[in-house]
């Protein structure tokens, strides 16, 4: 079993760590997996190195998208993989139609970013089966076509190894933790002064850390400026990525208010250290690892419930610790990366055709995008396109 993970890109995010978490256990499982990208940027190379993953960068800023196909076209025939999945942006799911016979060709679609009601029946014919980390997103593409062939793998995380969070005391406050982008439009954090005020309408006491950073930060630390000076709220500071898990195991309670999420993989990681989710009830993650017994799953936009299910685990500090358990548990059982990588390594198992000498063109011949218009694509514009990457390289 070899496998290509194709990406447009390889952001600072969770499509990113995804690839290394799946990526770096199945190569412990004795996989051959590459990764390779359509742009150069790649801010956790270091991550990939040290779990051996090799990765195959394009220069988007120099290269015109034709000649970067060709090149990762290229590094593919040169690692013979038995199975290519396309992971993120269009250009992993064109880079399927040039692949040969035998070759298992496989998207993901890691959330609704890319538009899966479009571009899913757009590569129909190109794509032998596609994976979905959701199972709201195998809902929406069998909707489509009761007979697509969609497959839902859970997300999975390696499990942090470090103690999970300790006891508090009945009477301490309880350690809200939030942490991610501080943008309103898919994380909904202008709901938080909300909360925090039907937090202090009940006389909860309580300590919030909000980690993160982006466009409301400024709103946030104006609403709450009584709170942080009160030392009810605070802003921490970013910290280096393998410090995380020893950060938010100092809390007991992970908040969500998402509209909505592909994952995330933050509810994993708190989940795994012992911290009980109260999450807005949206797909995703939320709906498929959070239980009665484990967490709470809240109307997204209703602040009382968040402030009323954070109330219950203060008057229990029992509960709280029993949801603590089933929480670390849940994850450690279900989602640690080895179970999503034996899920993976399953799923090919079963839909790979039987072994084949498979036979790579030499060369290809690009063609349009699909659904693009073919004219920037003709030969002429090809040129014209690469003067003007020259020119702005230059610049």
């Amino acid at each position: 079993m070899r496998i290509a993970f194709i990406t447009g890109g390889l952001p600072l995010g969770g499509s990113t760590l995804f690839m290394i978490f799946l990526t770096a256990a199945l190569k412990k499982m004795g996989v051959e997996v590459e990764v390779f990208s359509f742009s150069a940027s790649h801010p956790l190379a270091a991550d990939f190195s040290k779990a051996g993953i090799p990765v195959y960068t394009q220069d988007e800023s120099r290269l015109i998208y034709e000649d970067r196909l060709k090149n990762i076209y290229a590094r593919l025939r040169a690692f013979g993989p038995t199975t290519v999945i396309g992971v993120l942006g269009m250009e992993s799911f064109e880079i399927l139609r040039y692949l040969p016979s035998n070759v298992l060709r496989t998207g993901i679609f890691l959330d609704r970013a890319i538009n899966p009601p479009v571009v899913g029946p757009r590569y129909r014919h190109t794509l032998d089966h596609l994976i979905v980390i959701a199972a709201y997103l195998k809902r929406e593409m069998q909707q489509l076509d009761p007979q697509w062939p969609c497959t839902h793998l859970a997300l999975g995380i390696p499990i942090p190894q470090i103690a999970p969070r300790v006891m508090v005391s009945h009477s301490a406050p309880l350690r809200i933790l939030y942490y991610g982008r501080l943008e309103n439009f898919s994380k909904g954090v202008r709901l938080f002064p909300e909360i925090v005020a039907a937090l202090k309408r009940r006389g909860i006491p309580f300590c919030w850390t909000i980690h993160g950073y982006g466009p409301e930060e400024e709103f946030l630390k104006e609403m709450l400026a009584d709170e942080v000076r009160a030392g009810q709220v605070r802003f921490s500071s970013i910290i280096d990525y393998d410090q995380i898990p020893a950060f938010v195991r100092q809390h007991d309670v992970y908040l969500l208010s998402s509209t909505n999420e592909g994952g995330p993989l933050t509810l994993l990681e708190s989940m795994a250290l012992g911290l009980v989710p109260v999450c807005g009830d949206i797909n995703g993650l939320v709906e498929d690892v959070i239980t009665p017994e484990n967490g709470f799953r809240v109307p997204r936009d209703n602040p009382d419930a968040y402030a009323q299910a954070i109330a219950i685990l203060h008057a229990d500090r029992e509960l709280l610790e029993r949801m603590s358990q089933a929480a670390r548990a849940t994850i450690t059982t279900d989602f640690s990366a080895e179970a999503m990588a034996q899920r993976y390594s399953a799923f090919i198992e079963s839909h790979s055709s039987p072994a084949k000498k498979v036979l790579w063109p030499e060369k290809i011949q690009v063609k349009p995008i699909l659904g693009s218009n073919p004219f920037f694509q003709i030969g002429p514009m090809r040129v014209i396109r690469r003067m003007v990457k020259k020119f702005r390289k230059k610049s």
